[in-house]
Protein backbone atom coordinates (compact mmCIF):
# COMPACT_ATOMS: atom_id res chain seq x y z
CA UNK A 1 0.00 0.00 0.00
CA UNK A 2 1.18 3.46 -1.19
CA UNK A 3 1.67 5.61 2.03
CA UNK A 4 0.48 9.18 2.95
CA UNK A 5 3.40 11.71 2.54
CA UNK A 6 4.09 14.56 4.20
CA UNK A 7 6.64 16.93 2.62
CA UNK A 8 7.51 19.69 4.14
CA UNK A 9 8.01 23.28 1.90
CA UNK A 10 11.46 25.52 2.09
CA UNK A 11 10.19 28.40 4.09
CA UNK A 12 10.08 31.47 2.06
CA UNK A 13 10.34 35.48 2.81
CA UNK A 14 7.81 37.43 1.94
CA UNK A 15 9.07 41.02 3.04
CA UNK A 16 9.04 40.82 7.21
CA UNK A 17 7.35 37.37 7.05
CA UNK A 18 8.26 34.82 6.63
CA UNK A 19 6.40 31.44 6.20
CA UNK A 20 6.95 27.79 6.83
CA UNK A 21 4.36 24.87 4.96
CA UNK A 22 4.40 21.06 4.61
CA UNK A 23 1.89 18.57 3.15
CA UNK A 24 0.12 16.02 3.06
CA UNK A 25 -0.92 13.79 -0.01
CA UNK A 26 -3.40 10.38 -0.06
CA UNK A 27 -2.42 8.16 -2.39
CA UNK A 28 -6.12 8.81 -4.05
CA UNK A 29 -4.81 12.16 -4.58
CA UNK A 30 -6.38 14.07 -1.80
CA UNK A 31 -4.08 16.91 -0.10
CA UNK A 32 -3.98 19.18 2.82
CA UNK A 33 -1.69 22.28 3.05
CA UNK A 34 -0.47 23.70 6.50
CA UNK A 35 1.38 26.90 6.89
CA UNK A 36 2.47 29.34 9.60
CA UNK A 37 4.25 32.85 8.83
CA UNK A 38 5.46 34.97 11.60
CA UNK A 39 8.00 38.33 11.75
CA UNK A 40 10.92 37.21 9.40
CA UNK A 41 13.18 38.60 12.60
CA UNK A 42 12.37 34.95 14.16
CA UNK A 43 14.17 33.20 11.17
CA UNK A 44 17.32 32.06 13.71
CA UNK A 45 14.90 30.73 15.74
CA UNK A 46 12.94 28.18 13.10
CA UNK A 47 13.73 24.37 13.37
CA UNK A 48 14.72 22.59 10.17
CA UNK A 49 13.01 18.93 11.79
CA UNK A 50 9.55 18.19 10.51
CA UNK A 51 8.16 17.77 13.96
CA UNK A 52 5.63 20.74 13.99
CA UNK A 53 4.29 19.37 10.34
CA UNK A 54 3.64 15.73 11.91
CA UNK A 55 2.05 17.49 15.41
CA UNK A 56 0.18 19.45 12.89
CA UNK A 57 -1.05 16.92 10.68
CA UNK A 58 -1.99 14.42 13.24
CA UNK A 59 -5.45 14.46 13.19
CA UNK A 60 -5.59 14.01 9.81
CA UNK A 61 -3.59 11.28 9.74
CA UNK A 62 -5.59 9.33 12.02
CA UNK A 63 -9.03 10.56 9.82
CA UNK A 64 -7.27 9.20 6.64
CA UNK A 65 -5.65 5.70 8.68
CA UNK A 66 -3.17 5.17 6.57
CA UNK A 67 0.31 4.79 6.80
CA UNK A 68 2.34 7.80 6.48
CA UNK A 69 5.87 9.04 5.20
CA UNK A 70 7.77 11.70 6.20
CA UNK A 71 9.90 13.25 3.71
CA UNK A 72 12.58 14.87 5.91
CA UNK A 73 13.81 14.78 9.55
CA UNK A 74 11.89 13.53 12.26
CA UNK A 75 12.87 13.32 16.51
CA UNK A 76 12.04 9.66 17.21
CA UNK A 77 11.04 10.44 20.67
CA UNK A 78 8.29 12.62 19.29
CA UNK A 79 7.18 9.60 17.03
CA UNK A 80 7.66 7.34 20.28
CA UNK A 81 5.02 9.72 22.09
CA UNK A 82 2.86 10.38 18.99
CA UNK A 83 2.12 6.52 19.12
CA UNK A 84 1.14 6.73 22.82
CA UNK A 85 -0.96 9.98 21.99
CA UNK A 86 -3.18 8.09 19.24
CA UNK A 87 -3.79 5.65 21.43
CA UNK A 88 -5.17 7.60 24.04
CA UNK A 89 -7.50 9.48 21.47
CA UNK A 90 -8.39 5.58 19.95
CA UNK A 91 -9.57 5.28 23.46
CA UNK A 92 -11.88 8.55 23.58
CA UNK A 93 -13.50 8.12 19.89
CA UNK A 94 -12.75 4.63 18.52
CA UNK A 95 -15.45 5.61 15.93
CA UNK A 96 -13.20 8.65 15.28
CA UNK A 97 -9.44 7.83 15.36
CA UNK A 98 -7.57 4.93 14.32
CA UNK A 99 -3.32 4.70 15.43
CA UNK A 100 -1.56 5.05 12.06
CA UNK A 101 2.44 3.95 11.60
CA UNK A 102 4.27 7.16 10.87
CA UNK A 103 8.06 6.72 10.02
CA UNK A 104 10.83 9.69 8.21
CA UNK A 105 12.92 9.09 5.72
CA UNK A 106 15.35 10.03 8.28
CA UNK A 107 14.49 9.49 12.24
CA UNK A 108 16.99 11.43 14.45
CA UNK A 109 17.31 13.77 17.32
CA UNK A 110 17.57 17.46 17.06
CA UNK A 111 20.78 19.28 18.25
CA UNK A 112 19.84 21.15 21.49
CA UNK A 113 18.13 24.41 21.21
CA UNK A 114 19.91 27.87 21.04
CA UNK A 115 18.47 28.36 24.37
CA UNK A 116 17.66 24.72 25.67
CA UNK A 117 16.30 25.87 29.40
CA UNK A 118 13.81 28.55 28.13
CA UNK A 119 10.43 28.32 27.45
CA UNK A 120 7.75 29.54 24.99
CA UNK A 121 4.17 29.63 26.01
CA UNK A 122 0.87 30.72 24.28
CA UNK A 123 -0.72 33.70 25.31
CA UNK A 124 -3.65 35.31 24.51
CA UNK A 125 -4.10 37.25 27.92
CA UNK A 126 -6.54 35.40 29.46
CA UNK A 127 -6.78 33.71 32.86
CA UNK A 128 -5.02 31.02 32.11
CA UNK A 129 -2.44 32.00 30.30
CA UNK A 130 -1.56 35.08 32.56
CA UNK A 131 -1.69 32.24 35.37
CA UNK A 132 0.79 30.57 33.90
CA UNK A 133 2.79 33.60 32.93
CA UNK A 134 2.96 35.41 36.35
CA UNK A 135 3.71 32.03 38.59
CA UNK A 136 6.98 30.82 36.44
CA UNK A 137 7.96 34.08 36.32
CA UNK A 138 7.70 34.93 40.04
CA UNK A 139 8.96 31.35 40.66
CA UNK A 140 5.86 29.82 42.16
CA UNK A 141 6.31 26.70 41.56
CA UNK A 142 9.50 25.36 43.20
CA UNK A 143 11.41 23.19 41.05
CA UNK A 144 8.76 23.04 38.71
CA UNK A 145 9.37 26.66 37.63
CA UNK A 146 10.43 27.04 34.06
CA UNK A 147 12.55 29.94 32.54
CA UNK A 148 9.34 31.37 30.33
CA UNK A 149 11.37 33.51 27.23
CA UNK A 150 8.55 34.58 24.70
CA UNK A 151 5.06 34.48 24.58
CA UNK A 152 3.63 33.74 20.83
CA UNK A 153 -0.29 35.12 20.25
CA UNK A 154 -2.20 32.80 17.77
CA UNK A 155 -4.04 34.41 15.23
CA UNK A 156 -7.34 32.34 14.49
CA UNK A 157 -6.89 30.84 17.66
CA UNK A 158 -9.42 32.23 19.97
CA UNK A 159 -10.76 34.64 17.22
CA UNK A 160 -11.31 32.55 14.58
CA UNK A 161 -11.33 33.86 10.58
CA UNK A 162 -14.52 35.18 9.54
CA UNK A 163 -16.00 36.00 12.14
CA UNK A 164 -17.36 39.51 12.84
CA UNK A 165 -14.87 42.09 13.34
CA UNK A 166 -12.21 39.29 13.83
CA UNK A 167 -9.46 41.73 12.68
CA UNK A 168 -10.58 44.46 15.28
CA UNK A 169 -10.66 41.99 17.07
CA UNK A 170 -7.06 40.26 16.58
CA UNK A 171 -6.00 43.76 16.70
CA UNK A 172 -7.26 44.63 20.35
CA UNK A 173 -5.77 41.36 21.59
CA UNK A 174 -2.44 41.78 19.63
CA UNK A 175 -2.31 45.26 21.23
CA UNK A 176 -3.09 43.30 24.64
CA UNK A 177 -0.53 40.36 24.38
CA UNK A 178 2.41 43.07 23.65
CA UNK A 179 1.80 45.31 26.48
CA UNK A 180 1.47 42.35 29.39
CA UNK A 181 4.86 40.16 27.88
CA UNK A 182 6.22 43.76 28.13
CA UNK A 183 5.45 44.05 31.58
CA UNK A 184 6.40 40.93 32.35
CA UNK A 185 9.70 41.49 29.96
CA UNK A 186 9.25 39.21 27.25
CA UNK A 187 8.65 39.73 24.01
CA UNK A 188 5.46 38.51 21.90
CA UNK A 189 5.69 36.75 18.75
CA UNK A 190 2.39 36.95 16.75
CA UNK A 191 1.59 33.49 14.78
CA UNK A 192 -1.10 33.03 11.98
CA UNK A 193 -2.08 30.24 10.00
CA UNK A 194 -4.57 27.78 8.31
CA UNK A 195 -5.17 25.60 10.79
CA UNK A 196 -8.46 25.77 10.68
CA UNK A 197 -9.01 24.87 6.71
CA UNK A 198 -7.97 21.41 8.27
CA UNK A 199 -10.96 18.63 8.06
CA UNK A 200 -10.49 18.23 12.05
CA UNK A 201 -12.55 18.81 15.52
CA UNK A 202 -11.32 21.51 16.26
CA UNK A 203 -12.28 20.77 20.07
CA UNK A 204 -10.17 17.79 19.92
CA UNK A 205 -7.15 18.91 17.78
CA UNK A 206 -6.69 22.44 19.15
CA UNK A 207 -3.87 21.05 21.07
CA UNK A 208 -1.98 20.23 18.14
CA UNK A 209 -2.95 23.58 16.82
CA UNK A 210 -0.61 25.41 19.61
CA UNK A 211 2.16 22.83 19.58
CA UNK A 212 2.81 22.95 16.00
CA UNK A 213 3.38 26.46 16.20
CA UNK A 214 5.26 26.65 19.05
CA UNK A 215 7.49 23.82 18.02
CA UNK A 216 8.61 25.79 15.15
CA UNK A 217 10.44 27.71 17.47
CA UNK A 218 12.39 24.60 18.53
CA UNK A 219 15.62 26.18 17.12
CA UNK A 220 15.60 28.44 19.72
CA UNK A 221 13.67 27.35 22.93
CA UNK A 222 14.38 23.88 24.31
CA UNK A 223 10.04 23.36 25.16
CA UNK A 224 6.75 24.97 25.84
CA UNK A 225 4.28 25.43 28.69
CA UNK A 226 0.15 25.19 27.74
CA UNK A 227 -1.75 26.42 30.12
CA UNK A 228 -4.44 24.11 31.27
CA UNK A 229 -8.12 23.79 30.61
CA UNK A 230 -8.41 20.35 32.31
CA UNK A 231 -7.75 20.30 35.84
CA UNK A 232 -6.78 17.21 37.94
CA UNK A 233 -10.40 16.90 39.34
CA UNK A 234 -12.02 16.52 35.53
CA UNK A 235 -9.14 14.18 34.02
CA UNK A 236 -12.08 12.17 32.51
CA UNK A 237 -13.28 14.77 30.01
CA UNK A 238 -11.26 14.78 26.43
CA UNK A 239 -10.41 17.72 25.17
CA UNK A 240 -7.72 18.86 22.72
CA UNK A 241 -5.24 20.44 25.63
CA UNK A 242 -5.15 17.57 28.42
CA UNK A 243 -2.86 16.60 30.77
CA UNK A 244 -2.57 13.26 29.72
CA UNK A 245 -1.90 13.90 25.51
CA UNK A 246 -0.09 17.48 25.45
CA UNK A 247 3.29 16.27 27.41
CA UNK A 248 2.97 13.64 24.75
CA UNK A 249 3.32 16.24 21.50
CA UNK A 250 6.53 17.14 22.22
CA UNK A 251 9.89 14.88 21.85
CA UNK A 252 13.26 15.14 24.18
CA UNK A 253 14.59 17.92 22.65
CA UNK A 254 11.56 19.76 22.56
CA UNK A 255 9.51 19.05 26.03
CA UNK A 256 5.56 20.31 26.05
CA UNK A 257 4.56 20.70 29.61
CA UNK A 258 0.60 20.99 30.72
CA UNK A 259 0.64 23.83 33.12
CA UNK A 260 -2.23 24.68 36.43
CA UNK A 261 -3.80 21.81 36.17
CA UNK A 262 -3.16 21.71 39.90
CA UNK A 263 -5.39 24.94 40.15
CA UNK A 264 -8.88 25.48 39.90
CA UNK A 265 -9.93 28.83 37.69
CA UNK A 266 -10.81 30.83 41.38
CA UNK A 267 -7.86 30.38 42.50
CA UNK A 268 -6.07 31.72 39.03
CA UNK A 269 -8.30 34.76 39.22
CA UNK A 270 -6.63 35.28 43.01
CA UNK A 271 -3.23 35.46 41.55
CA UNK A 272 -4.08 36.90 38.40
CA UNK A 273 -5.97 40.00 40.46
CA UNK A 274 -2.13 40.51 41.88
CA UNK A 275 -0.73 41.68 38.35
CA UNK A 276 -2.30 45.30 38.11
CA UNK A 277 -1.37 45.35 34.16
CA UNK A 278 -3.62 42.18 33.61
CA UNK A 279 -6.59 44.14 35.51
CA UNK A 280 -6.30 46.49 33.37
CA UNK A 281 -5.45 43.72 29.95
CA UNK A 282 -7.44 40.64 31.16
CA UNK A 283 -9.18 39.01 27.93
CA UNK A 284 -11.35 36.19 28.45
CA UNK A 285 -14.48 36.44 26.29
CA UNK A 286 -15.11 35.16 22.40
CA UNK A 287 -18.14 35.82 22.56
CA UNK A 288 -18.59 39.43 22.04
CA UNK A 289 -19.97 40.32 17.98
CA UNK A 290 -19.91 43.79 18.64
CA UNK A 291 -15.98 44.40 18.36
CA UNK A 292 -12.63 43.32 20.68
CA UNK A 293 -13.28 43.46 24.23
CA UNK A 294 -15.33 41.54 26.88
CA UNK A 295 -18.78 41.65 26.40
CA UNK A 296 -19.60 41.12 29.91
CA UNK A 297 -22.84 39.31 29.08
CA UNK A 298 -21.49 35.85 28.09
CA UNK A 299 -21.26 32.97 30.72
CA UNK A 300 -17.14 33.43 30.93
CA UNK A 301 -17.27 37.15 31.47
CA UNK A 302 -20.01 37.18 34.17
CA UNK A 303 -17.99 34.01 35.65
CA UNK A 304 -14.70 35.96 35.68
CA UNK A 305 -16.29 39.39 37.09
CA UNK A 306 -18.02 37.33 39.99
CA UNK A 307 -14.39 35.85 40.82
CA UNK A 308 -13.60 39.25 41.57
CA UNK A 309 -16.58 39.91 43.48
CA UNK A 310 -15.55 36.53 45.77
CA UNK A 311 -12.63 38.06 46.24
CA UNK A 312 -13.55 41.13 47.83
CA UNK A 313 -12.05 43.72 44.49
CA UNK A 314 -13.73 46.06 42.50
CA UNK A 315 -14.70 44.99 38.61
CA UNK A 316 -11.44 45.31 36.52
CA UNK A 317 -10.73 48.30 34.19
CA UNK A 318 -10.86 45.23 31.74
CA UNK A 319 -14.49 44.76 31.81
CA UNK A 320 -16.78 47.91 30.91
CA UNK A 321 -19.75 47.30 33.02
CA UNK A 322 -21.06 45.39 36.01
CA UNK A 323 -23.67 42.34 35.81
CA UNK A 324 -27.25 42.25 37.34
CA UNK A 325 -28.41 39.71 39.21
CA UNK A 326 -31.15 39.44 36.84
CA UNK A 327 -28.03 38.41 33.87
CA UNK A 328 -26.80 36.05 36.60
CA UNK A 329 -29.79 34.21 36.58
CA UNK A 330 -31.00 34.07 33.06
CA UNK A 331 -27.18 32.63 32.03
CA UNK A 332 -26.92 29.91 29.81
CA UNK A 333 -24.19 26.89 30.42
CA UNK A 334 -22.79 25.82 26.78
CA UNK A 335 -21.28 22.51 28.81
CA UNK A 336 -22.92 21.25 31.86
CA UNK A 337 -19.09 21.31 33.72
CA UNK A 338 -18.74 24.81 33.37
CA UNK A 339 -21.65 24.84 36.17
CA UNK A 340 -18.26 23.81 38.52
CA UNK A 341 -16.81 27.05 38.12
CA UNK A 342 -19.28 29.06 39.38
CA UNK A 343 -19.84 26.52 42.04
CA UNK A 344 -16.17 27.46 43.20
CA UNK A 345 -16.90 30.88 43.05
CA UNK A 346 -20.47 30.66 45.21
CA UNK A 347 -17.90 28.40 48.00
CA UNK A 348 -15.60 30.97 47.90
CA UNK A 349 -17.60 33.85 48.50
CA UNK A 350 -19.35 31.88 51.22
CA UNK A 351 -16.42 31.40 52.79
CA UNK A 352 -15.91 35.58 52.76
CA UNK A 353 -18.88 35.86 54.18
CA UNK A 354 -21.07 36.80 51.18
CA UNK A 355 -23.44 34.34 51.37
CA UNK A 356 -26.25 35.62 51.58
CA UNK A 357 -25.49 38.71 49.10
CA UNK A 358 -28.32 38.39 46.31
CA UNK A 359 -25.95 37.75 43.73
CA UNK A 360 -24.88 34.52 45.31
CA UNK A 361 -28.43 33.30 45.22
CA UNK A 362 -28.65 34.60 41.92
CA UNK A 363 -25.31 31.91 41.39
CA UNK A 364 -27.19 29.45 42.73
CA UNK A 365 -30.47 29.74 41.12
CA UNK A 366 -28.90 29.84 37.59
CA UNK A 367 -27.01 26.70 38.02
CA UNK A 368 -29.88 24.91 39.75
CA UNK A 369 -31.97 26.11 36.65
CA UNK A 370 -29.19 24.99 34.22
CA UNK A 371 -29.28 21.31 35.69
CA UNK A 372 -33.06 20.80 35.51
CA UNK A 373 -33.05 21.98 31.87
CA UNK A 374 -30.73 19.35 31.11
CA UNK A 375 -32.59 16.65 33.26
CA UNK A 376 -35.95 17.54 31.73
CA UNK A 377 -34.25 17.88 28.43
CA UNK A 378 -32.76 13.68 28.88
CA UNK A 379 -36.17 12.83 29.00
CA UNK A 380 -37.58 14.42 26.09
CA UNK A 381 -34.32 13.31 23.90
CA UNK A 382 -35.60 9.86 22.64
CA UNK A 383 -39.27 11.85 21.44
CA UNK A 384 -37.32 14.49 19.56
CA UNK A 385 -37.00 12.39 16.00
CA UNK A 386 -41.24 12.24 16.46
CA UNK A 387 -41.58 15.68 17.48
CA UNK A 388 -39.45 17.01 14.03
CA UNK A 389 -41.54 14.51 11.64
CA UNK A 390 -44.93 16.26 13.08
CA UNK A 391 -43.08 19.33 12.34
CA UNK A 392 -41.70 18.74 8.71
CA UNK A 393 -45.66 17.53 8.00
CA UNK A 394 -47.53 20.10 9.64
CA UNK A 395 -45.10 22.99 9.20
CA UNK A 396 -42.44 21.93 6.30
CA UNK A 397 -39.79 22.54 8.64
CA UNK A 398 -37.68 20.65 11.87
CA UNK A 399 -37.33 23.66 13.07
CA UNK A 400 -38.82 24.93 15.79
CA UNK A 401 -40.56 28.72 15.74
CA UNK A 402 -38.18 30.58 17.71
CA UNK A 403 -35.26 28.58 15.35
CA UNK A 404 -37.14 29.43 12.36
CA UNK A 405 -37.77 33.56 13.15
CA UNK A 406 -33.84 33.55 13.64
CA UNK A 407 -33.02 31.69 10.62
CA UNK A 408 -35.14 34.31 8.43
CA UNK A 409 -33.84 37.27 10.69
CA UNK A 410 -30.00 36.16 9.82
CA UNK A 411 -31.23 35.08 6.28
CA UNK A 412 -32.31 39.33 5.57
CA UNK A 413 -28.87 40.11 7.23
CA UNK A 414 -26.92 38.62 4.81
CA UNK A 415 -29.16 40.13 1.51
Amino acid sequence: MNPIRLQLERPRLDGATIEAAASLTHPDGRSLRLWWRLPAQWEHALTNWADPFVVGMLFPMMQWQGPVLVEGKVSPSLLANLETCMQVWKTWFPERYRPVSIRASEEVEPPPAAEPDATVVPFSGGVDSCFTLLRHRRGLVGRRTRDVAAGVLFDGFDIWPGEPHAAAKHAALLANARALLADAGIPCIPMSSNFHDLPTVWADSHGCHLVSGLALLAGQFGGALLPNTIPYYQLGIPWGTHPLTDPLLGSRSFRVLDDGADSNRFNKVRLVADWPEALRRLHVCYCNHHGPGNCCRCEKCIRTILAFRALGLPRPDSFAADVSDRQIRRTHFSHPDNTRYWLEVADAAIEAGLGRASWVRALHAAVAHDRRRRFFAHFKRPFVPVRNLFRVLFRGSSLSRRQRRKSTRSAARHR
